[in-house]
């Protein structure tokens, strides 16, 4: 890979990061993803719920697929050590057609568990695209080229937000949500011809690799007890931001439509508002996050997130939650939170800023599944407290839960005095 020296002026460094193939191929790919996804994926809830489940029921599909995502992140990170990323990212991306598939023939709630599954398996692919980014440009503009990244594909997330919004009005929710599994269907083709055509292979060769040309052997866990601690402690933190997140997000659209009375277009309409702040503010913080730390920047992140989670429980209509979600779109676009098994560009940034290049997507995927294996419970338990507690009450045990995770992260995460490569 050819070494560029580093860039001060953002122009500069915008225009190095846009011309970076592999950034372009993966940005644009997955900007197609979830374009299509999050046309029918923010009404999920709503689609179970005419399946015939309960609230009790979302909780427990949600919690299903947190746990199946554990099984591929580590098998899928340390593939991708051993083979590359390359082949992994299309395996994953093959993986994608399997299941729009299976939700376009469910007929009950039961049939969507095998769906659930296959779209878990996909993310065998999530370590090896955070490691093929990281390696694609130098460390000093990494900030900025995970930003670019999650930039483009939550402004392709505002755009299919009213197109969503409107079909599922129009058409009801079943049909809306076949339209647009049908539009995923269609669009996994490209992104698979392209990823596999237009990305270039990142993991280098190690000096031993080159005298016994025989594949490498698998990563061993005494490697993995090496990991520097700032790892582990970056662990702790996503495990309670990413609680956090899980317990009360599958219940959202279903409290705003349901006990704030929002239409699926107004909803759509706040979720467009968060998700532009979101876009407008993550590149610019990961370029300063590259040219100053990325610590400050996390910590205000993960304060703001939490404080936009608990704004759902004191809205009292469409203008609230539009609040609700700008201020969550500036907790995003800071870029240090976690939702899932995976952070924002700034969170990602930090996590391979520490992670030695041969362990690199090891490390991306043991996060992923301790965070994932930890936090397979939280929609079981934001579905119990919302029937039997309050509705308004995953939102405030999500607050808690976050604020936690963020004085953990200011008291104890050191950044490293040099970034790995």
């Amino acid at each position: 890979m050819e070494v560029v020296c580093p860039l001060s002026s953002f122009g500069s460094v915008a225009r190095l990061v846009f011309s970076n193939r592999n950034i372009m191929a993966v940005t644009l790919t997955q900007s197609l993803s979830m374009f299509a996804m999050f046309l029918w994926r923010p009404f999920w809830s709503l689609y179970i719920i005419e399946l015939g489940g309960s609230k009790g029921i979302i909780g427990a599909l949600s919690t299903l697929q947190v746990f199946t995502v554990i099984l591929f992140q580590l098998p899928g990170g340390v593939l991708a050590d051993r083979f590359g990323r390359k082949p992994v990212i299309v395996l994953g991306s093959l993986l994608g057609f399997i299941s729009p598939l299976i939700y376009l023939n469910a007929t009950s709630w039961t049939m969507l568990v095998p769906g659930i599954i296959s779209s878990s398996a996909s993310a065998l692919a999530t370590p090896a695209l955070n490691a093929l980014i990281a390696e694609s440009i130098p460390p000093e503009n990494r900030g900025t080229g995970f930003g670019v990244f999650t930039m483009f594909y939550y402004l392709f997330i505002v755009a299919a937000y009213p197109f969503g919004g409107f079909i599922v009005d129009l058409k009801g929710v079943v049909p809306g949500i076949h339209i647009g599994l049908l539009f995923t269907l269609v669009a996994m083709l490209p992104i698979v011809l392209v990823r596999w055509m237009f990305i270039s292979e990142t993991l280098k060769p190690r000096a031993e690799d080159e005298q016994d040309p025989k594949p490498r052997r698998m990563v061993s866990l005494s490697q993995l007890k090496e990991m520097p601690i700032q790892v582990w402690k970056l662990i702790v933190v996503s495990v309670l931001s990413s609680f956090a997140f899980q317990i009360f997000w599958s219940f959202v659209v279903v409290y705003c439509v349901e006990v704030l009375g929002l239409s699926k277009m107004q909803w759509s309409i706040a979720s467009i508002v968060g998700n532009l702040v979101a876009a407008a503010f993550m590149m610019p913080s990961g370029f300063f996050t590259d040219r100053f730390d990325r610590k400050r920047c996390i910590i205000l992140s993960q304060t703001l997130v939490p404080l936009a989670s608990v704004g759902y429980a004191f809205s009292s209509g469409f203008w609230g939650v539009v609040l609700t979600r700008f201020v969550g779109g500036v907790g995003e676009g800071l870029g240090g939170n976690i939702m899932g098994s995976v952070g924002g560009p700034v969170w990602q940034a930090l996590l391979t800023d520490v992670a030695p290049a041969e362990l690199r997507g090891s490390i991306i995927g043991l996060m992923g599944t301790f965070t994932g294996f930890l936090c397979t419970p939280a929609p079981w338990v934001g579905g119990l407290l919302y029937e039997h507690v309050s509705p308004q009450s995953p939102f405030f045990v999500s607050f808690a839960l976050g604020i936690a995770g963020c004085a953990i992260f200011a008291l104890f995460v050191k950044e490293p005095e040099e970034r790995a490569l």
